[in-house]
């Protein structure tokens, strides 16, 4: 039960802000819509207020037309009120003296008691002729007429409330959630004041008019208390505890005398104080990043909370009360100007309720970027006007000039002093993903390794991986990164990017990732290239083995001089080609076997080993370098076994087809009758055996062939069998594109 009540008192705050929150958005929509209306969108043009349209079903409507001019307004048979420009003006801050300011309140409020009171006349020009008209106020304005400026005014202040209120029911015991509440308190207040005047139509109560306008200066300069303050102790509380104290002393007199309007200025009076606020946020968010030094995870807060405060606040005091602090108009709405507070707000959810924070460290950066180049497009714009004074067009367009000459290249340079981030070129980050790939060895690769990344995110420290790691993934809110290895470097933990100046983020897992596929890429084809490089030196050992060592084996049996050197000359030919040509030419089969009849022939005949040959109708075939090799390799292996191990005084050499597709297989067998077994049956031919009949069996399963190797049951000898495809796979291929 203790529980439920403590539930409950958590979420207190954040339903009381809610409740606050709508009851001031019920308020100001009452107030709003219960004012007398005439239907008139009014605008300023040559220094007269002139009729831009009017609605519908408006009271004016027939009365006025659009570019009408009201000169004036008056009660029925009463003392006319003459109309100026300034009536309009969104903001009455803009005014050079606090008695301006109630001079206007009470005007209005002279115009709001006769559009009240009855019909009014109102006095119009129109090329030069002037002409009275009567009409009548409707005694409340339509909610569709209310413009889109003032439902943004009601949205922002009310998601400042609530969302503050949901921030202190989460961090309940933190003073820097209690200092959000005050300055989300203060932006409900001065949004929702500003909302209520500066959508009206003509006029206002003057009473409500300069309560509101009251409200608005001591909204926003509790707002400022509220962020500086909580600016001095968050994300570290780096003062005193009593810090905060003479912010809320000094700011709060002055929001006083502001509320009181008793200073002879708003500059003074509002502007000012503003100013001064936002410079002392900037300070006490310089403080933090001294503060923050060392602690990753306070420094990625600072960034972006502090940086969607001086963007949302600094863009508006920039475009709104410096202009107006130094007598010129802003360059747009202030009630649009309010939505840029939305942005400290939102980021705040995003960082509270821990929406991967440090992500949005690059959206910052970019943010600031951006606003700062529309601020310095402002500044050129209002310099060249007011001081060069050219046109508007012309100063805009030489403004915007200056920024894409000036600002924008020099962005990029900021974004990387400011992040402290290192930034490889595409070909310095390919050689060192290359270096480690093809590194030779595994302790090599492994430093290699941990350089690119110490090279890339400049972490505090490297060390392995607790667990098996498939993809690189964030680790404890950014803290560390885990990223696989490469080739059995073994699987690594990153700790604190750029020496802890912030955390790793999801910017950072993609980089990894590409960077290992860039390097599995590397590494699959060095793969590849030892494989080949390794099926190539076992072709030449197989070669050697089964060619060289045959033709060796005859010339040493061989007693005739003459025969034993041609031997050894077209043994070196042959070593020649198959070191440095091993494709050759394709030749027929039966020229083949001719051959190899000759050849065998002389090597049993040195060793007085008859030679039986047998060949059983053999198809007209032309062979590939492949199969020719392989046949040759098999047949001399054969011959050689016999001259070594046999001790046999005949060998029998048959040839035999096998039909199938493609031409079928060369059924090649070789018998001996000799005393001794060349080695002891079948198991012999497989791994582990000699390299002779090892590189047969290799040698006929690579081409999809079989093969087999026995004693001869009935008597002495062995038989080795062997068959051979007699096409390749490539000539299979190009038949079967030759056909189609």
């Amino acid at each position: 039960m203790q529980d439920i009540h403590s539930r409950r008192f958590i979420r207190l705050p954040f339903w009381l802000s809610t409740a606050l929150a709508i009851l001031s958005s019920v308020l100001v929509l009452t107030l709003a819509l219960t004012q007398p209306w005439l239907g008139l969108d009014l605008t300023v043009q040559d220094g007269g207020v002139v009729v831009e349209s009017v609605s519908r079903d408006a009271p004016t409507a027939g009365a006025l037309q659009p570019g009408d001019q009201v000169l004036s307004i008056a009660p029925s048979g009463g003392t006319a009120i003459a109309l100026h420009p300034r009536d309009l003006m969104e903001e009455p801050d803009g005014l050079p003296l606090i008695a301006d300011m109630r001079a206007l309140f009470a005007k209005l409020g002279d115009m709001n008691d006769a559009l009240r009171a009855g019909p009014v006349d109102l006095v119009l020009a129109r090329d030069g002729v002037e002409r009275q008209v009567s009409v009548t106020a409707a005694s409340d304005r339509p909610l569709r007429d209310l413009p889109v400026v003032f439902w943004v005014q009601l949205v922002v202040g009310m998601t400042a409330a609530i969302l503050c209120g949901w921030v202190l029911s989460v961090r309940s015991r933190e003073a820097a959630a209690m200092f959000l509440v005050v300055s989300g308190v203060g932006l409900l207040v001065s949004s929702h004041a500003a909302a209520l005047y500066s959508i009206r139509e003509l006029s206002m109560p003057e009473g409500v008019f300069a309560l509101a306008s009251s409200l608005n200066s001591v909204g926003s300069l509790t707002f400022g208390i509220g962020m500086i303050s909580m600016f001095l102790v968050y994300p570290r509380r780096y003062l005193p505890v009593w810090a905060p104290v003479p912010v809320f002393v000094v700011f709060g007199t002055w929001a006083l005398l502001s509320f009181l309007r008793v200073l002879e200025t708003p500059t003074a009076s509002v502007h000012l104080p503003i100013l001064v606020e936002m410079i002392c946020i900037v300070i006490a968010a310089v403080g933090q990043f001294f503060a923050t030094r060392g602690r990753p995870r306070d420094r990625a807060v600072l960034r972006w909370f502090g940086l969607s405060v001086v963007i949302g606040a600094g863009g508006f005091v920039s475009l709104i009360a410096v202009p107006q602090a130094v007598g010129f108009a802003p360059q747009i709405s202030q009630g649009y100007a309010f939505a840029l507070f939305l942005i400290i707000y939102v980021g705040l959810v995003l960082g509270v309720a821990r929406y991967r924070l440090f992500d949005l460290e690059f959206w910052a950066f970019r943010a600031l970027f951006y606003a700062g180049g529309v601020a310095l497009l402002f500044l050129f714009d209002g310099v060249l006007i007011y001081t060069v004074a050219l046109d508007r067009l012309p100063a805009f367009s030489l403004s915007l000039l200056l920024v894409a000459f000036i600002y924008l290249p020099m962005r990029d340079h900021l974004a990387r002093v400011l992040s402290g981030r290192r930034y490889l070129s595409t070909s310095e980050l390919f050689d060192m993903v290359s270096d480690v790939a093809l590194a030779p060895t595994t302790d090599l690769r492994r430093d290699r390794y941990k350089d690119l990344l110490m090279e890339l995110f400049q972490p505090i420290r490297i060390e392995s991986a607790p667990e098996p790691v498939s993809q690189p993934v964030l680790e404890s809110g950014g803290d560390a990164m885990d990223v696989p290895g490469l080739d059995g470097t073994g699987d690594l933990r990153m700790f604190w990017p750029h020496r802890g100046r912030r955390l790793f983020s999801l910017r950072d897992v993609q980089r990894v990732a590409a960077v290992v596929q860039m390097a599995a890429q590397f590494i699959e084809r060095r793969r590849a290239y030892e494989a080949g490089a390794e099926e190539e030196r076992q072709r030449i050992n197989r070669d050697m083995h089964d060619n060289i060592g045959v033709q060796l084996l005859g010339a040493l049996h061989s007693s005739e001089i003459n025969r034993k050197n041609e031997l050894i000359r077209q043994t070196l030919t042959d070593l020649r080609e198959t070191v440095s040509n091993p494709g050759g030419e394709p030749i027929h089969l039966n020229t083949l076997l001719g051959d190899m009849r000759a050849e065998m022939s002389e090597h049993l005949a040195s060793a007085d080993i008859q030679l039986r040959w047998e060949e059983d109708d053999l198809p007209d075939v032309t062979l590939q370098p492949l199969v020719i090799n392989s046949i040759r390799s098999i047949l001399r292996e054969g011959v050689g076994n016999i001259l070594r191990h046999a001790r046999a005084d005949t060998a029998e050499v048959s040839f035999a087809t096998k039909p199938g597709p493609d031409q079928g297989q060369l059924i090649m067998t070789i018998r001996d009758n000799g005393t001794t077994p060349v080695v002891l049956p079948l198991a012999a031919a497989k791994p582990g055996s000699g390299n002779g009949l090892r590189n047969i069996r290799a040698r006929t399963e690579a081409r999809g062939g079989s093969f087999s190797f026995e004693r001869v049951e009935t008597g002495p000898g062995s038989i080795l069998r062997a068959a051979l495809p007699l096409l390749t796979q490539e000539s299979r291929h190009d038949l079967r594109e030759a056909s189609e």
